[in-house]
């Protein structure tokens, strides 16, 4: 049998240079390093997946590309493209729990559906009123749901093609656990 059709349907796993984890090589970011032999003139973030140099991967999760800041693995400057792909990243799965039906949107909604226990994952904007956050968070607390504090309200009602939210709650099980993954939770 050719390794082509033994490989079918894989996966590749990458493990994280700063936290151990292994995950799919799409989810992670690749940085090299750059020079000529043993000169390093200095570490790159490769989107390509495929510049030459020695490879490592970090997690897509703030955690690991603040250590990997701290430890210096990686100057400010990929630091800053890290960390906006970490936000991209997350941003790209809202709409894709919005067009499965998934999500709850706006206060009423999650508050009901947390209260059904059909919330696995409450996302809060950053800027909604402290009222609104202290209810939430309190619900989560009380529920074990895992939230997180994330974006304005006019990035989530964007993301979800609608009017300003403050708070959306995932309600399918699998995407929850995916948005855990991607954003931490109980902050």
């Amino acid at each position: 049998m050719s390794t082509k059709k033994k490989n079918v349907g894989r996966v590749p796993l990458r493990e994280c240079v700063c936290c151990g984890s292994k995950n799919a090589k799409g989810d992670m970011t690749r940085i090299v390093l750059s020079g000529r032999n043993t000169e390093v003139e200095g570490v790159v973030k490769d989107d390509t997946g495929k510049q030459k140099g020695r490879g490592a991967y970090i997690c897509k999760k703030d955690k690991c590309i603040a250590k990997a800041l701290e430890d210096g693995l990686i100057d400010e400057s990929t630091y800053e493209l890290c960390v906006e792909e970490c936000i991209r990243y997350k941003k790209g799965l809202i709409p894709i729990a919005m067009k499965a039906g998934k999500l709850a949107a706006g206060e009423y909604q999650c508050e009901e559906s947390i209260q059904k226990q059909e919330a696995y994952f409450v996302i809060i904007a950053q800027d909604a009123s402290d009222n609104t956050r202290k209810k939430f968070e309190d619900k989560c607390k009380y529920r074990n749901i895992p939230y997180v504090t994330f974006g304005l309200k006019e990035d989530l009602g964007d993301l979800i093609g609608k009017a300003e939210r403050s708070v959306i709650a995932i309600k399918d099980e699998q995407l929850g656990n995916q948005f855990i993954n991607r954003f931490g939770g109980n902050e």
